[in-house]
């Protein structure tokens, strides 16, 4: 099974876009999430926040700045902190090229 990328407007969030990781519901899952933003993007990732439903790893670059979510009832998601279009696209285009490294070393 592949993992791929769903958008979602979280409504509950002003509107926010988020993007879904389907078939990659894992805890721990967003450590190697943000390992490839580094190794792809140069990100640096904050320490990981835990909750007790959820952990948070905080993504940057200059004046870029994603939140990196597991929560229990939803999974593994992202979203950029700036929700302007050029800000998404971008998002967007990192995602297609992690997701694809993602499902090569999965399919390994």
């Amino acid at each position: 099974m592949s993992v791929y990328v769903v958008k979602h407007i979280n409504k509950s969030e002003n509107n926010r876009v988020e993007y879904l990781l389907v078939n990659f519901d894992y805890f721990d899952g967003n450590d190697l999430i943000a390992k490839l933003f580094y190794q792809e993007y140069q990100m640096l990732s904050e320490e990981k926040i835990d909750g007790i439903h959820y952990s948070i790893i905080k993504l940057h670059k200059d004046f870029t700045e994603y939140d990196l979510i597991w929560h229990e009832d939803v999974g593994n998601y992202i979203f950029s902190l700036k929700q302007d279009e050029l800000s998404l696209l971008e998002l967007e285009q990192r995602l297609e090229i992690i997701i694809n490294k993602l499902n090569k070393m999965i399919k390994s």
